[in-house]
């Protein structure tokens, strides 16, 4: 493992008692903080703007990794094979571009990849073929006035917006990883919560995502749990499945099966290694090697050649999310090639009938 996350400073501070005081004490200036800026929302104090399409939210309450966007690549891929037009909005962690501008990913649009960020751009390659836009601002009344007005799309999934009050939007479904319940998180920085689970409120759905990982009496607490927070709300349980290999430098696919039995390394910088790890491990792949990163993590060409030196000609197995930050001239580095883990989700009983049900009760909403 390397690098540092902030996980491991909280960590490291949460060890000693006045670490601990210190943590919560800006826990409360942090939540104290959320409660002011939703009620100046809420008492119209800042404003809130409502686009001429519809917006379904996906968002959650922890930071981390929920599956926010398999979820988003199903529903929009779903919406394009139904005739309707959406795009996704999303902010764009750590791009290359002022926050507030627009960066628009399209078919016929001039693209500046630098200036979408890792996430924007893995986006876009998996619904390019579907001919969805990805657009990337802070701003996302700006950019969703974009895919309205000049790309045609008549309805808008925010990605990564439950925190986002400044834009109105008629659905918000949230995403719980089963693996770490937030009933027993705390608020930032003390846990990982972004706020408090009383928020769940405000959702019309709650998906719990990675149930394949936990048992079945861990599932029941936590639908408990929701159930008693957003009465409202459905509850959907999901899991995420290996779908294949990905060649990275020729795109090709290859079979599940052909690491099973053998020997690889894994590499990552995302909000939750532990599941793409035990995903593998799963896979009966002995993995003797691990390089962890904090989330959103850039490669360097000095990191890539580090691993490539430890590998030891294994094979070398990412996500979509970290290949989509590696330097230009990854394949000069890592010459043993690499293995891009592609991974769908897929909901449990009636839950994708009942999502896309969600969704396009937004839509008839607008009409």
């Amino acid at each position: 493992m390397t690098g540092t996350s902030p996980e491991q400073l909280r960590d490291r501070l949460a060890s000693g008692f006045a670490g601990r005081i210190f943590l919560s004490s800006l826990s409360v200036l942090y939540s104290a903080a959320m409660a002011g800026r939703k009620a100046l929302y809420g008492k119209g104090i800042f404003r809130r703007r409502r686009l001429p399409v519809p917006v379904i939210c996906f968002g959650n309450i922890s930071a981390g990794g929920t599956g926010k966007t398999s979820t988003v690549v199903a529903v929009a891929l779903e919406l394009a094979r139904a005739g309707r037009k959406p795009a996704v909005l999303l902010r764009g962690y750590k791009r290359k571009a002022a926050a507030s501008s627009v960066t628009v990913l399209a078919k016929g649009r001039p693209q500046i990849f630098a200036e979408a960020g890792d996430e924007a751009l893995m986006l876009y390659r998996m619904l390019e073929p579907a001919g969805v836009p990805v657009l990337v601002s802070s701003d996302r009344y700006a950019s969703g006035a974009i895919a309205a007005e000049e790309l045609g799309a008549d309805v808008l999934l925010l990605d990564d917006g439950f925190q986002h009050f400044a834009l109105e939007r008629d659905r918000d479904i949230v995403l719980v990883n089963a693996t770490a319940p937030f009933y027993s998180d705390r608020v930032l920085p003390r846990g990982n919560l972004r706020e408090p689970a009383s928020a769940l409120v405000r959702a019309a759905a709650v998906i719990i995502t990675h149930c394949e990982q936990v048992s079945q009496a861990d599932i029941d607490a936590l639908r408990a749990e929701i159930r008693r927070l957003a009465p409202l709300a459905e509850i959907i349980e999901s899991m995420h499945s290996p779908e294949t290999f990905i060649n990275a430098a020729t795109a090709e696919q290859t079979d599940l099966n052909s690491l099973k039995g053998k020997q690889a390394v894994a590499l990552s910088g995302i909000g939750d290694p532990s599941s793409f790890e035990g995903v593998l491990k799963k896979m009966k792949i002995d993995l003797k090697q691990i390089w962890r990163y904090p989330d959103h993590h850039i490669f360097t060409a000095g990191e890539l050649a580090a691993a490539q030196e430890a590998r030891a000609g294994l094979p070398l197995v990412t996500t979509y999310k970290d290949f989509a930050r590696f330097p230009a001239k990854w394949q000069e580095i890592l010459t043993g090639g690499v293995l891009i883990l592609s991974v769908k989700i897929v909901f449990l009983c009636n839950g994708w009938k009942t999502l896309m049900r969600i969704v396009d009760g937004a839509g008839r909403k607008a009409d």
